[in-house]
């Protein structure tokens, strides 16, 4: 009977060691499992001539009640929520989100926008944080035309040490023809900036409800 000499014996053992060591590698290559392609941030916006030049007292996440006043503001009742995620599709959470729009008639407020008339009901501009789970929601009215402008919602997310995004949210079905933002805006961007309405479960008769979820840097 034959016997194995020692590099005899050592050749398998390499082999396996060698084996081993380029599982090893592969492991470290390959992507973790269930790890997917990071998401494409959001678009962004000129943030426009309307910004409030100052905060009102009252800018909470009900644009459509202004504290002290009896009456609500005019127009179609839009719950608008969503949430805000990282591009790895992390919550965001604690983001302060802005949102500001015209009145029904057209009137941004606290943004030296002169035209008449005014629905002075209407809070114009409010403020959330997202919550555990990145989550925001505002009550305010469906966003209207004016000249030169489709409807649209103006947004800007400020997450806490990171970059901020500002951009607008436009009405799936609502003409854009003459707009011109959207006429300087590709159409992929166009359909990522757009939201579908529909109508409030369990809300006030006629309500609407829209939801949109950011994505950041």
């Amino acid at each position: 009977m034959t016997r194995e000499t020692p590099s005899q014996r050592f050749v398998p053992e390499r082999r396996r060691t060698l084996r081993a060591l380029a599982a090893v590698a592969l492991l470290r290559a390959a992507p973790a499992v269930g790890q997917s392609a990071l998401l494409d941030p959001t678009p962004s916006q000129p943030e426009g001539p309307f910004y409030p030049k100052t905060v009102p007292a009252d800018h909470d996440s009900d644009l459509t009640q202004i504290v002290g006043r009896a009456a609500r503001a005019s127009g179609t009742l839009l719950y608008f929520s969503g949430r805000v995620l990282a591009r790895d599709t992390r919550p965001v959470i604690d983001a302060r989100v802005e949102l500001w729009q015209c009145d029904v008639h057209g009137r941004y407020h606290y943004a030296g926008d002169d035209g008449a008339p005014r629905d002075d009901n209407f809070q114009g501009y409010g403020v959330v944080t997202t919550d555990g789970d990145g989550r925001y929601a505002f009550k305010t009215i469906r966003p209207v035309p004016y000249s030169g402008r489709t409807p649209h919602l103006h947004v800007r997310v400020r997450p806490a040490g990171g970059q901020p995004l500002t951009t607008q949210i436009y009405i799936a079905g609502d003409s854009t023809d003459g707009d011109f933002v959207l006429a300087g805006t590709p159409a992929e961007a166009r359909q990522r900036l757009t939201m579908v309405l529909a109508p409030a479960a369990g809300r006030e008769p006629g309500a609407l409800s829209g939801s949109f979820d950011f994505v950041i840097r």
